[in-house]
């Protein structure tokens, strides 16, 4: 049976496992978030279930368990330390990619034979060590990984929501702006000393619900809130704060 494999893109570097797991947990989350306003959610005693705002896209992630042990290795690895196996594994989760000058997870494929190649990122991993050697290090590792799915954007060829936006009229990204729109967030969970711009008061958290309200409000249409985001020079999608000025759309393919 052929064994569960990470490959990475930039490096082309194959990363094995020492087993394959006993479960794959696959999970999708709808790109749906509560409906807000400035006060927070909206709701009511007459309201049954929250407005729901389709953002578009969604969350797809596969959990994984695990096993690496020194006993089960290679004769020829002669290892002492299961962390020798597990650390490149571990370190698909660092920040060791570099795209538009900014550090991210690399780019990593699930593979397992011809039934599994999933692009995507590790977001977490954990390990839990229950044999250790007289001098302490470990032995065996049960790990265990969430591995999100990432797909091609609406506006790559073959991506979700591509028809659709081939025909969505352009954004002039280089006229007057010819709207502002309000942004809501709260920024109590930004750390203290940080995201502060000039002294003032933190860079609010913004939900990601709010991207494609934001773009929906402007131009129609949740797709376009990275261009949004780029007319107003807005580097971190999660933290900044508003108003946004709106450009104006060009006309329609």
């Amino acid at each position: 049976m052929e064994r569960v494999a990470f490959l990475i893109e930039d490096t082309g570097e194959h990363l094995g496992c020492l087993l394959n797991p006993e479960t794959v947990v696959m999970t999708r989350t709808a790109g749906v978030e509560a409906r807000r306003s400035a006060g927070g959610k909206l709701t009511g005693s007459g309201l049954a279930d929250d407005p729901l705002l389709f953002t578009g896209g969604g969350h797809t992630e596969l959990r994984l368990d695990l096993l690496f042990d020194v006993d089960l290795a290679p004769a020829n690895l002669h290892l002492q330390d299961v962390r020798q196996m597990t650390r490149p594994i571990w370190a698909l989760a660092e920040n060791s990619a570099e795209v538009e000058r900014q550090r991210r997870p690399p780019s990593v494929r699930f593979v397992w034979g011809r039934a599994w190649n999933v692009p995507g990122i590790v977001t977490e991993v954990a390990e839990r060590f229950d044999r250790f050697s007289p001098d302490g290090s470990p032995l065996r590792s049960w790990m265990r990984m969430v591995f999100v799915r990432v797909g091609q954007s609406a506006d790559e060829e073959g991506g979700e929501n591509y028809e659709l936006a081939q025909r969505l009229p352009a954004v002039d990204l280089t006229a007057p702006p010819v709207d502002t729109l309000p942004v809501f967030g709260d920024g109590s969970t930004a750390p203290t000393g940080e995201g502060e711009p000039d002294g003032g008061a933190p860079v609010p958290d913004v939900p990601p619900g709010e991207l494609g309200r934001l773009s929906l409000q402007a131009f129609g249409t949740p797709l376009l809130w990275k261009l949004l985001l780029e007319y107003n020079n807005v580097d971190d999608p999660a933290r900044f704060s508003g108003p946004l000025a709106v450009p104006p759309l060009g006309e329609a393919p």
